[in-house]
């Protein structure tokens, strides 16, 4: 992706089939052999995403009804009340708001676009944030970074961003036609840590969370003996991008001993405004 596609939010408009999901994506326990959302155990598949249909649930993550092409709501894209003057974005969780969360066609888009090496397994990141402001960047993890660190910038110029490397360079991207796919690869039993960075240009700080994290072949979820250790972009958690500044958070994935050198994961996460 060039710098130009990098930072622009990409126009395609989501579609999705009758899909409707609820349910907060978890954070893996990191490094500890454990997951935390449920899967088929016995085989370490998936749940389906694209088959379930759910409504909004106490956890207070949104219900998603469809729209005309599957085009963000009003509430989505125009911010809502302040907070008490405090510069926040007030707004609840549009019920309009939905996702294509399509895991099984990326990681057939990924396989197509490019090669794992034998050694190694290669993990695509989709960020599923078109209603938000800001396309979600993804870089390597600066060597000092410590996994799960979040962070607010009042600049957009990522030499003062702590949480990646000293001249950092953007995952390279697979397109689609929604989100592009950021894309690494680390030999099993090794985590992949990358830094999320959202540099908003907005007057007002954004407030938003992410909902629910898919994947294929494995997700992460909560397995007794899981494919991926997913220390993640936790639904559960609200973060806030800063007005003209930029928000940084690191996560990471580790493939372990199940997962056979030379495959392909795809990883899909949803995320919009509170």
């Amino acid at each position: 992706m060039d710098e130009k596609r990098q930072f622009t939010r990409r126009g395609a408009v989501r579609t999705i089939g009758g899909v409707a999901l609820a349910g907060l994506a978890g954070c893996g326990a990191f490094g500890d052999g454990t997951a935390d959302e449920p899967t088929d155990a016995s085989s370490g598949s998936p749940t389906d995403a694209e088959a379930t249909t759910d409504t909004a649930t106490e956890s207070g993550t949104p219900s998603r009804s469809e729209t005309e092409g599957g085009t963000p709501s009003q509430s989505e894209t125009e911010s809502g009340t302040q907070d008490g003057g405090n510069g926040h974005t007030e707004s609840t969780p549009s019920v309009d708001v939905t996702f294509v969360e399509n895991p099984t066609q990326v990681h057939g888009t990924l396989v197509e676009a490019t090669s794992a090496p034998d050694d190694e397994v290669l993990v695509g990141f989709r960020l599923e944030d078109s209603s938000l402001p800001f396309t979600t960047e993804v870089y390597p993890a600066a060597e000092d970074a410590t996994i799960h660190d979040t962070e607010t910038y009042d600049t957009q110029d990522l030499s003062d961003v702590p949480l990646v490397p000293d001249q950092p360079e953007a995952l390279p991207t697979v397109d689609t036609e929604h989100e592009d796919v950021h894309y690494g690869t680390t030999p099993v039993g090794e985590a992949l840590a990358v830094t999320l960075v959202a540099r908003h240009d907005g007057d007002r700080d954004l407030d938003w969370s992410a909902w629910e994290r898919t994947g294929h072949p494995y997700d992460g979820h909560r397995e007794t003996d899981p494919y991926l250790s997913v220390a993640c972009y936790c639904g559960g958690e609200n973060y806030t991008a800063p007005a003209g500044g930029t928000w940084a958070r690191v996560i990471a994935v580790t493939p372990t001993d199940r997962v056979e050198a030379g495959t392909t994961v795809a990883l899909n996460w949803t995320s919009s405004r509170l």
